[in-house]
């Protein structure tokens, strides 16, 4: 397989605890993806507060993980959103450059993402300023090694993204990718933010546009907006297909519940070794089997519910069968779909584009 597989924590809402990350981060070694990126938008260290040097606290939680990602065989990145950094660029550019320094040298960072993602535009040439600070960072990264990942703020076609940051000027496109050095990556979601399919065609036209292969920012299955925080998304992976090669990686945006979110991680590996519908669908039970101990079609048929419909669309009654089912079983994802039905798990309104 050419394609590289990730992970991208990227949601708005509830952190993972420790544990949650740890387990998400070995699971998703043991099925085939090779890096973990850490880019929460509610950590304010990498986004409100991005400025502000880490806390030592901050830096050993980090480096800690950092450790447990090279243990088991994956890369560490770190995403960092600096936000209002094109209204005075000279001034501001010190301050990322000391994060990232930490970051490479605290934290033996593989990868660093710069994520002008969910940010207003202040000016219409916006995108020649973050094209240059990103260009400035890779300029300041050569001979390490480092990737560099490059998220912009209209990272799909979905006018979504016009209607909440303000419509992207006509030459947006162009004004980040002119003279923009090859081995710097771009994240791309496909033609809308939430996508539910991605095909061949849709990356071969944003490749010839951005030329380069782009890096996929999935939001399958990830759960932090207005709607969709409604819903558990353990179905398989689907239309995204014959992708290998084409994409040069694709990093994936789990749910905030870290558990369950493996059920449908665990099938995007299956789908760049064009394995066939069912043979996916049978994995996808099989996990659900491996995660809960359990088979039963019961269960299995309200996490159905649960990922076409949501919670809404369960009564009382169902409810509460659903919350003794997980009771008896007593384990972590029987746990999260528990405060997933009493409301642990909350929209954040801070999720602009949900």
């Amino acid at each position: 397989m050419e394609t590289t597989l990730g992970i991208i924590e990227g949601f708005y809402g509830k952190l993972y605890t420790k544990r949650q990350r740890e387990s998400l981060c070995s699971f998703a070694s043991r099925n085939g993806y090779s890096y973990y990126i850490y880019a929460p938008k509610n950590d304010r260290s990498l986004r409100r507060a991005w400025k502000d040097e880490f806390s030592d606290t901050q830096i050993a939680k980090l480096k800690n993980f950092a450790l447990f990602c090279h243990a088991h065989s994956m890369q560490f990145g770190i995403g960092i959103s600096p936000l209002g950094i094109t209204e005075e660029p000279k001034r501001d550019l010190t301050f990322l450059y000391k994060k990232i320094d930490t970051a490479i040298n605290e934290f033996n960072a593989d990868i660093i993402a710069i994520l002008f993602d969910d940010i207003k535009l202040y000016t219409k040439d916006e995108g020649i300023k973050q094209k240059q600070i990103v260009k400035d960072i890779f300029n300041r990264l050569k001979g390490t090694g480092k990737r560099l990942i490059f998220c912009p703020t209209y990272y799909s076609f979905d006018p979504i993204l016009d209607k909440v940051f303000g419509e992207r000027p006509s030459d947006y496109f162009e004004q980040i990718t002119d003279n923009l050095p090859h081995d710097i990556e771009i994240f791309w979601t496909g033609n809308k933010v939430l996508s539910k399919s991605i095909t061949r065609e849709d990356i071969e036209n944003i490749n010839k546009r951005f030329k380069r292969k782009v890096t996929i920012w999935d939001n399958y299955p990830v759960n932090d907006g207005k709607f969709i925080s409604k819903k558990i998304y353990t179905r398989e992976f689907c239309s995204r297909e014959k992708l290998d090669g084409v994409v040069l990686s694709h990093a994936v945006n789990p749910m905030l519940e870290a558990n369950l979110t493996k059920i449908s991680l665990s099938t995007l590996p299956l789908c760049y070794q064009e394995k066939s519908e069912t043979e996916i669908r049978e994995h996808r039970l099989k996990e659900i089997k491996n995660l809960f101990k359990s088979d039963s079609s019961k269960l299995i048929d309200y996490l159905d519910k649960l990922n076409d419909e949501g919670i809404d669309c369960l009564n009382d009654p169902q409810k509460k069968e659903l919350l003794n089912i997980c009771k008896k079983q007593k384990n972590a994802a029987s746990r999260e779909l528990i405060d997933f039905i009493n409301g642990v798990y909350k929209f954040d309104p801070a999720c602009l584009t949900s």
